[in-house]
């Protein structure tokens, strides 16, 4: 007898021995997952940069000489607070010129009044005085409008920045002195492309990262759409509003956008490698009673490894995750779940 023929003859007789103990030969050897119900997003990813609710740099309306500052760089101000003096001693030398002058007027006028009630003056006379009063009153409040103008003021609350100006500085009108930042809330602007601008709406949620708090997150929501596309880019710019109380985040700072287009609390998800491309199909390997099953699906949104599934199972299956590729539909199979050691 030949080597090959006394194997085959060896091989035949411990498979009988293994029928006649009442064995069954073990099969493959597979990895098995359980689905899982988690939640699943679908949301817009892009970027953007952090806006100021409110930026003004304070600026003088008059040319003047800066007697005094009332505030410190980075303090928190309240509206109507003073911040800058500028010198107002011609300002206060004209009021007072305009106030001696609307006396005179108006002793004029009831002079004037006086004598044409008596006959002694025509109309004219009593025009023209009344006339002058009235322009005394003008210059008046002109003059007081001048001296408020030395007096600059906070527009609202916020916070300042660095001055531009010191003690004694000849400012022109228009001159930069400070700016002034509303830090909460936060505008949040960017952009979405043409594609998907009819899934953005008003108060929509969105989720904000960026590299100086790594793994945190910021919650927001949409306020504002433009109506007019980028005629370049063909995209449409958006703004969200984010809270800011504690101030961490900063006006001008570059921000991952997240859009959550919808939400499913208790989506099924099911690993990415446990599903088997068959032409245009996706299947999944089951493990019923020991034995494989082919099973077709229809997946959703895929994200980091995971695959959503939609339709084909119902939850209690269980699927090989890896080791599928030696298997067929009917064999038999040994599992273990995925991860373990053999």
């Amino acid at each position: 007898m030949s080597t090959r023929a006394y194997s085959l003859v060896v091989a035949a007789a411990l498979l009988w021995s293994g029928f006649a103990l009442g064995q069954e030969p073990q099969g493959p050897l597979v990895e098995v997952v359980q689905p899982q119900r988690t939640l699943v997003r679908d949301e817009l990813i892009t970027f953007g940069s952090l806006r100021s609710d409110e930026s003004v740099t304070i600026r003088p309306e008059i040319e003047g000489r800066v007697s005094r500052l009332h505030f410190r760089e980075g303090q928190a101000v309240s509206g109507g607070d003073l911040l800058v003096s500028l010198d107002d001693a011609i300002a206060r030398a004209e009021l007072a010129q305009a106030r001696a002058n609307l006396d005179l007027a108006e002793k004029n006028y009831q002079r004037a009044q006086m004598l044409f009630k008596r006959g002694a003056s025509n109309a004219q006379a009593l025009d023209e005085a009344q006339s002058q009063q009235q322009a005394a009153r003008a210059s008046l409040a002109l003059s007081q409008a001048r001296l408020e103008k030395t007096q600059i003021r906070a527009p609202y609350d916020g916070v300042l920045g660095l001055r531009q100006i010191s003690v004694g500085d000849y400012v022109e009108a228009g001159q930069d002195i400070v700016n002034l930042e509303v830090l909460d809330p936060l505008k949040v602007d960017f952009r979405v492309p043409q594609k998907a601008v009819g899934q953005i709406e008003l108060g929509q949620v969105v989720e904000l990262s960026l590299d100086a708090y790594p793994g945190e997150v910021f919650r927001g929501e949409i306020v504002a759409l433009n109506p007019r596309l980028d005629e370049v880019g063909r995209s449409q710019a958006v703004r969200a509003q984010v809270g800011n109380g504690d101030h961490r985040l900063k006006p001008g700072q570059f921000v991952k956008v997240s859009v959550i287009l919808a939400e499913r609390p208790q989506a099924l998800v099911i690993p990415e490698e446990a599903v088997m491309p068959l032409g245009s199909k996706l299947l999944v390997n089951l493990v019923v009673d020991g034995k494989v099953e082919l099973r077709e699906i229809q997946v959703g949104r895929r994200d980091r490894g995971r695959v959503e599934v939609n339709a084909g199972l119902s939850g209690d299956e269980t699927l090989i995750s890896a080791g599928w590729q030696k298997v067929k539909p009917g064999m038999a199979v040994r599992s273990k779940p995925a991860g373990e050691g053999a």
